[in-house]
């Protein structure tokens, strides 16, 4: 007995060593970019109230897409009360445009698109607009660590287009993906992404 758990331990401990490392690094490894390239437009995908938008600002002004395109948020059963009532009120997307134009993009460069309510619908909507518009590249803007997965579902819906997908993550996104672990946010948003990553694996997610 005594000696099959030595023999246990020496296979179990290089084995723990090194699942101990990769975890270490899965909220960096979450984490891609592709090289920027001038494009037709810029999705803003859902999901932040202004860290994506400052980024997609950012790119606007430095001259690499001439369009913007911001999903309007799913709404809530309170909203649909208030409207039911008949109230005005400024929705999460209004906010959001009026502050990207106050930062020096023109109101009639921002599109509004109808909302999402998953990455693989925010894909089939991109899909929809390179179509109609017959664009040929599209920047789309998220946060670090759904980099991975985002950019992993919107090719495979663009697969077979000549539709050019290129992701960025937000400059403006503070995740410390080093020590993921260290922060709740970044520690539920870590575990949340792998889990979606790896039922995308396996087929039985988006």
């Amino acid at each position: 007995m005594k000696r099959f758990l030595r023999r246990s331990a020496y296979v179990l401990a290089p084995a723990i060593i090194i699942g101990v490392f990769l975890l270490r690094g899965l909220g960096a490894w979450l984490v891609v970019e592709d090289p920027l390239e001038k494009a037709d437009g810029l999705l803003i995908l859902g999901g932040t109230m202004y860290e994506r938008q400052l980024e997609a600002v950012e790119l606007y002004k430095e001259g690499w897409a001439p369009r913007l395109f911001l999903l309007r948020e799913i709404s809530d059963w309170g909203e649909v009360e208030l409207r039911r009532r008949g109230f005005g009120f400024l929705s999460v997307v209004d906010v959001q445009v009026d502050a990207m134009v106050r930062l020096g993009v023109p109101r009639e460069a921002i599109t509004i698109l109808d909302p999402a309510n998953s990455t693989a619908h925010e894909a089939d909507l991109l899909y929809q607009l390179s179509m109609k518009e017959k664009f040929s590249k599209v920047i789309i803007v998220t946060s670090k660590q759904h980099t991975r997965r985002a950019r992993l579902v919107m090719n495979r819906r663009m697969s077979g287009t000549h539709v050019k997908v290129i992701t960025r993550y937000s400059r403006y996104d503070r995740a410390n993906v080093d020590r993921w672990w260290s922060e709740r946010s970044t520690l539920r948003f870590t575990l949340f992404e792998s889990q979606r990553l790896f039922g995308y694996w396996i087929g039985v997610a988006d």
